[in-house]
Order: C-alpha cells, then structure tokens, then sequence
C-alpha cells in the first residue's frame, strides 16, 4: 500500500511540474507586452528533437562600449536585464541591468552566456523554435531576409515566441 501510494504522489509531484512550466508560458503569451526582435535562423534539423531553428537575436550580442550598463564587470552565467526601446520597427537594447529594474516599463531577463571583450553573448531562452516535421528548410531559405520573430515578454522580463515574421508577415509552413 505504501508502494501504491508513493507512485502515485511522485506521478502528481511530475504532473504539477509540467503544468508549472506550461502554465508559466502561457502566462507569458497571454499577458506580455508584444515586441518585435531582428533575427536569423542559424540551423534548423535535430536527428533527435526534430524539425526546429535556432535563432540568434541583434539584442543577443551586447556591446557594452555602445550600451549603457549599470555596473562593469559581468561574468559568465550572470544574469541579466535588458531594457529594450521599441520606437524603431525592432526592438533595440537600450540599458544593460545586473537586477530586475525597477523603473523600465518593458525589459527581457537572461543568461550571460559568453564574453568576448567587452562583448557579452546573452540568451533569453527563445532562442529555439520548433517547426512542423519537415518544415525546417523553409525557414533555412530565409537566411538573409527581413525575418522577425514577434515575442512576448511579460513584466518579469520572461519571454515566449508567439510567431515568425517574414518581411513583415506571418511566416506559413504551408506549401505555397
């Protein structure tokens, strides 16, 4: 009976972790602030994961001799806040914060992830979007294109991909 009933609160403890995580999302899309960011796909096949496209964002290489930071010195795997201005089409950095800011209406939390001078290469978890089975090339032959991806991002700087933009429209998967 023990037995029974520990398999049964592990199985609850592991469906209220996924539910977290989804839910947090969720959360994320349905109540964030909408901003459009500059990208590129870089590749877009896992054998195991399948059909997907790692982005890289204009906002992910910071240099810090042409933005604003609160403090010098940033390290691998700190983490950061940046504020982002939206007045042009894409989002663009505008300050670099070593904690939760409290006076910026609208900013993205992540992860220092390398530093190369005073360069640092930061990711904010939206970095991989997964695309229908077999789908992934399409987004492959948009290399050097207008391609956006319009995320939401919520007012504790979490973000969610909502959707990828192609010169200004939604990108489709459908075969054209």
């Amino acid at each position: 009976m023990v037995k029974k009933n520990s398999f049964f609160i592990i199985g609850v403890f592991w469906l209220i972790i996924i539910f977290g995580f989804i839910s947090v999302k969720e959360f994320t899309l349905r109540t964030g602030r909408e901003v459009l960011l500059k990208t590129a796909p870089v590749d877009p096949r896992d054998l195991f994961r399948g059909d997907y496209v790692i982005l890289t964002y204009d906002i992910s290489t910071l240099n810090l001799d042409n933005i604003l930071a609160d403090r010098v010195g940033f390290g691998v795997k700190d983490r950061v806040y940046v504020s982002l201005d939206t007045k042009t089409e894409y989002a663009i950095p505008q300050m670099i914060y070593s904690s939760r800011p409290k006076n910026e209406a609208l900013f993205i939390r992540g992860i220092v992830k390398n530093i190369n001078g005073g360069i640092l290469n930061v990711e904010y978890g939206i970095e991989s979007y997964f695309v229908p089975e077999g789908k992934g090339k399409r987004i492959e032959s948009a290399r050097g294109k207008n391609l956006g991806v319009k995320v939401s991002i919520d007012k504790s700087g979490n973000a969610a991909i909502k959707m990828l933009l192609l010169d200004g429209k939604v990108f489709s998967f459908t075969d054209e």
